[in-house]
């Protein structure tokens, strides 16, 4: 009886543990087949999004080429399709904010002339308020901004440079401007409104500069813009309408699943190279 019972109560014990072996084995099966089909189904995404994405990128070389937008949903493949718009940026009056924050030490150029078809400026009187609003954002290293008006003179047809260089530092009386010498700017708060993110104003006036600078009948090539001391967003609310500055194509791309991409390019006229960023100037003679 006892070897009997001692018997039972071993298979008993064997088929627990071969229930037990049984289950883990089910579970690890089970969590590998869904592991599987989760990464079948990421594979099957990420190969839909590169599509997708490959159709906005289409859309975009597509536009650069027509200097059009695709009028619409245009198919590239089966089930596979773009749209393109293009917009101007500039051309009107108001706020014009710069596409990216501007990295200190580098330049913004706005263009108050229009350009030709061939992309050479027409050099007539394009912007002629007689003044312009400057604006940039706070961060944590206060910036400063050194602004240049290239334009050419009317009567001479010399093509000259007007200056100025603006601190907030200097509104409080700071260390900094009292080193450097910069220029108060106009308004600490505000900028060119919430919506820019901008905090610092200048309001360029150009008769301000010395020899006087008149919109009117010099000709207003372009604004050079450079941040100082820190990386900042740039803003403009102009007095007038701005010229074109250039296009903004937004392309987007989109698969036989629904899977949706978008590519924002700013497509901004050709900037001039630098010239004379680095070196002494004065409005009026040096001596000897």
């Amino acid at each position: 009886m006892d070897s009997m019972s001692t018997r039972r109560q071993e298979s008993g014990q064997i088929l627990l543990i071969t229930l037990l072996i049984l289950s883990v084995v089910s579970t690890i099966v089970l969590s590998l087949v869904g592991r599987s089909t989760t990464d079948v189904a990421i594979t099957n995404q990420i190969t839909e999004s590169a599509r997708a994405f490959s159709a906005a990128e289409a859309g975009v070389e597509l536009s650069l080429q027509s200097g059009a937008g695709s009028g619409g949903v245009q198919v590239l493949s089966p089930g596979v399709t773009y749209n393109v718009t293009r917009a101007d940026i500039g051309g009107a009056p108001g706020v014009y904010q710069f596409p990216k924050k501007t990295t200190k030490g580098t330049s913004e150029i706005l263009w108050l002339v229009n350009h030709n078809s061939d992309g050479s400026l027409s050099e007539v009187p394009t912007y002629t308020a007689s003044s312009i609003d400057v604006c940039w954002s706070s961060e944590t290293t206060m910036p400063a901004l050194i602004v240049s008006v290239y334009y050419k003179a009317a009567g001479s047809g010399n093509y000259l440079v007007a200056r100025g260089a603006y601190d907030p530092d200097a509104n409080t009386g700071g260390a900094r401007s009292a080193a450097n010498h910069f220029s108060a700017v106009t308004a600490t708060t505000g900028g060119c409104g919430a919506g820019t993110g901008t905090a610092y104003k200048e309001t360029i006036t150009f008769s301000s500069f010395s020899p006087a600078v008149n919109p009117t009948s010099d000709t207003l090539l372009f604004m050079k813009l450079q941040p100082v001391y820190s990386d900042t967003s740039l803003a403009i609310n102009a007095g007038s309408a701005l010229p074109l500055q250039g296009n903004r194509i937004e392309s987007s791309g989109s698969s036989s699943t629904g899977i949706t991409r978008k590519i924002i390019v700013y497509q901004l006229y050709r900037s001039p190279p630098s010239l004379l960023d680095n070196v002494i100037s004065s409005e009026g003679s040096f001596g000897h």
